[in-house]
């Protein structure tokens, strides 16, 4: 970094979404914002990074510079650095900590940022500090304590970068559940209407400071938590922290703040409902929100059975910039029983349809085909854009997921959703959770085979769990194995990694 320091000097970013946040970081700044084991952090500690951004870039002499890199992690420095850069109105570029030291340092490479933000220790990494080199970028680490950006002395030139930002917000990686990740451009405009469409008053000026904590463990990298951890400073929440999903952490946290609303990705629900948690533990607790996977109804019922908790589905998808339909308390009230399965109604100013996947002819009511949205958050020009979800709409217009298009398995000519295969198999009481995925076949050109994890302490007798499916499922529906494992392979948003579960079928099972 250059030797010398100079006045910051910026304008104030004046779109609706780096506005507000200026102004909720300026309302108390003295009130608490955000809680990390056990230790709060004040709305200052978050206001005192947008600060620094822009203090820290001119003393690199690169006041322009606007492509922001930050390798996030669940952290107090890593979410205020990625508020400063949005309360800025500059661009971020997720990079993954989750990532191998060479994958990484490709990600770097091939993202170009003209910041990089990371902790001391992911800079200690093989080839970060290299592709931050190559690229001219200027480096930053994120603080542990009071400061939550520090500069980071550069053993090379910085590059110089032209001030020409544009209208992204959030260059964001994908989950990459069915293969290889792939970014999409999150536009401050489509952030905006996500935030408007779930009731974030983005464009009000009034603020508000709400005590009510929203306890955030999806991870920054993944669409979900990124999503709220901007969200809830948008809206004024106070946000709770976890660095990963613990159950009693998550549950010790939900008893202590008493949030109305919690977050569980189906496979946390299914964590919760298998462990020995006490039904008291969520006294106060309005509703459950879970998204990001499929959610089986019968899991839905349980919880709710067991907890008292009525489970709300969403669906969305990182493209979307979040979820575009869902359940409501009232809908839920209204709906439940009659509309068991579904991902509830569009959102407000999403519109949805059903079409022929080969022709593109509507698809009547009822039918099942590929699923269309339009809507202000979505990519595009405002024109229907076509999911790879494979979907229903009922005649009351809610909607029902039936797998993804590009995940089914063609086995012999016929189809094989792989959900089907999974929800059967979580019927089954010894099942915890499945993932389906298709693995080539000299004969038939694929062939389905399922990883299973059990519930504690149980084993299924030889040919148990195919003997279940043969009583429930068409035969070519049945897999040709089913291998028991110790944890299904996720990514950081807990979904299933298709393509490590594949992976786990190219080696030998163990005692083969």
């Amino acid at each position: 970094m250059l030797d010398r320091r100079t006045e910051a000097v910026s304008i104030p970013d004046q779109r609706p979404l780096p506005a507000r946040l200026r102004r909720v970081l300026a309302a108390d700044p003295e009130a608490i914002a955000l809680t990390f084991e056990d230790r709060g952090y004040p709305w200052a500690f978050l206001g005192s990074a947008v600060d620094e951004v822009d203090r820290l870039l001119t003393d690199a002499g690169a006041p322009g510079a606007h492509r922001v890199g930050i390798v996030l992690r669940n952290r107090p420095g890593h979410l205020a650095a990625l508020v400063a850069v949005i309360a800025t109105g500059r661009e971020v570029v997720t990079l993954s900590p989750f990532h191998g030291d060479l994958a990484l340092a490709e990600d770097i490479t091939a993202t170009a940022p003209q910041i990089l933000v990371a902790s001391a220790g992911d800079w200690a990494r093989p080839g970060v500090a290299e592709a931050a080199a190559e690229l001219g970028a200027i480096p930053l680490e994120t603080g542990e304590d009071d400061v939550p950006l520090l500069p980071r002395a550069a053993a090379w030139p910085i590059a110089p970068f032209p001030a020409d930002r544009s209208d992204i917000a959030v260059l964001m990686q994908t989950s990459g559940t069915t293969g290889r990740p792939k970014r999409v451009a999150l536009t401050y405009r489509k952030l905006t209407a996500a935030f408007e469409a779930s009731g974030t008053p983005v464009s009000s000026t009034e603020v508000r400071l709400r005590r009510h904590p929203s306890i955030l463990w999806t991870s920054l990298v993944h669409i979900g938590g990124l999503y709220f951890a901007v969200a809830n400073v948008a809206a004024g929440l106070q946000t709770a922290l976890l660095e990963q999903f613990d159950v009693h952490r998550w549950a010790e946290l939900v008893r202590r703040t008493r949030p109305r609303r919690v977050r569980l990705a189906p496979a946390a629900l299914r964590m919760v409902l298998h462990s020995d948690l006490p039904a008291d533990t969520f006294e106060g607790v309005e509703q459950v929100s879970s998204g990001t996977a499929p959610l089986a109804p019968e899991d839905a019922d349980r919880f709710t059975a067991r907890f008292g908790v009525p489970v709300l589905s969403v669906y969305g998808a990182t493209e979307f910039a979040g979820a575009i339909a869902g359940w409501d308390l009232a809908l839920y009230r209204e709906w439940w029983e009659a509309k068991r399965g579904s991902v509830g109604r569009p959102f407000s100013g999403i519109e949805l349809r059903i079409v022929d996947g080969e022709t593109g002819e509507p698809v009547p009511a009822g039918g099942v085909g590929a699923l269309e949205a339009k809507g202000a958050q979505l990519p595009g020009n405002g024109g229907w854009v076509r999911t790879t979800d494979l979907a229903s709409l009922d005649a009351d217009g809610f909607l029902f997921i039936h797998g993804r298009a590009d995940d089914a398995i063609n086995r012999g000519g016929f189809k094989i959703v792989p959900s089907v295969l999974e929800d059967a198999l979580r019927t089954h009481p010894v099942v915890q959770d499945a993932a389906a995925v298709g693995i080539p076949d000299a004969r038939l050109g694929e062939v389905p085979v399922v990883a299973v994890t059990l519930r504690d302490g149980a084993r299924p007798a030889g040919g148990e769990l195919r003997a279940w499916l043969a009583q429930r499922l068409a035969r070519y529906h049945l897999p040709t194995e089913i291998r028991i494992v110790d944890e299904l392979p996720r990514t950081p948003s807990m979904k299933v990694s298709r393509p490590e579960v594949r992976a786990l079928f190219e080696a030998p099972a163990v005692g083969e």
